[in-house]
């Protein structure tokens, strides 16, 4: 879900938010909708139209590494107020009589433009690190919105119909980890164990963390449901390659047996996956795939 980091109030009442400056990260409610007053310090609920409803026009910035300073395209954003009127009129009821009945319709009205624009002040992002930032224009209330960061970020807006948001990175946050950091290598069987290698390209930067890596063995029925053997999970410190040895013995088995353990089948396979374990990165479950079916004999 996204969540709100600034409110840009454009009314001329509210033109002294321009110098103000925001703080905002990803803790932040996205039902929290607030403007930033000069001289207070107050969550003010954006106020809605009781006669109707706004249309709402958004662009989407996308930001990776970069040793300078970044500044987005220009977006026009565009957003019409529709009014909803309603009226009382007589018509036919039960044994010939009248009676009242309200009709509703919309209309537009009144409808504002602006520009918005993204400058993001240096700084340091992992390499396969990207942040994902909106703007949005709903009636004459232009939004900043976070999609994805990695920091919290203190924001100021210049302008009002052509309007700049400038970002400066304060406190690190933790993103997900590099779905391709890691990539498997290869599956072989001998005397009696199973090998299983993985390459690891971001070692240098998880230099100091563990890298967690889950294997699932599987047994290759053709033409049938495979049998489950069972999992391991294997824990190194941060390398250029993992080297996993198991046999089927080793693996924790599920709770309960499956019955697909068909005797003609020699071949079997891993699913695998992984996780960074550490503060460079969430520890999120990365699902990698399966590796082809090897003989085991």
């Amino acid at each position: 879900m996204k969540k709100l980091i600034m409110m840009a109030i454009i009314s001329a009442g509210f033109a002294a938010a321009a110098a103000a400056q925001v703080d905002f990260n990803q803790g932040l409610n996205v039902n929290e909708i607030i403007s930033q007053a000069q001289n207070a310090d107050l969550a003010i609920p954006m106020p809605l139209s009781s006669r109707g409803h706004y249309t709402r026009d958004c662009a989407r910035f996308s930001f990776g590494p970069s040793d300078v300073e970044l500044l987005s395209e220009r977006a026009y954003l565009r957003s019409t107020e529709y009014i909803t009127e309603c009226h009382t009129v007589m018509v036919p009821g039960p044994n010939g009589t009248m009676v009242p009945s309200q009709q509703c319709y919309e209309r537009p009205g009144m409808t504002w433009s602006q520009a918005g624009q993204i400058k993001m002040a240096v700084r340091k992002l992992l390499p396969w690190e990207r942040e994902s930032f909106e703007i949005c224009l709903q009636g004459p209330w232009l939004d900043l919105y976070v999609n994805a960061a990695a920091y919290k970020y203190s924001a100021r807006r210049e302008g009002n119909y052509d309007t700049l948001f400038v970002l400066t990175a304060q406190n690190k946050i933790a993103m997900k980890s590099d779905e391709n950091g890691l990539s498997a290598g290869d599956f072989s069987y001998a005397d009696g164990k199973y090998t299983f290698k993985v390459n690891d390209k971001w070692a240098k930067e998880y230099a100091g963390e563990k890298t967690a890596i889950k294997l699932d063995l599987y047994k290759d029925n053709p033409n049938w449901f495979d049998g489950y053997k069972g999992s391991k999970e294997f824990t190194f410190d941060a390398a250029e390659g993992y080297t996993m040895t198991f046999s089927e013995k080793d693996m924790e088995k599920p709770a309960v047996e499956d019955n697909n353990d068909y005797r003609a089948s020699k071949k079997f396979y891993v699913k695998w996956g992984f996780k960074r374990v550490g503060a460079i990165s969430k520890d999120n479950f990365v699902k990698k795939g399966e590796t082809p079916s090897i003989e085991a004999k």
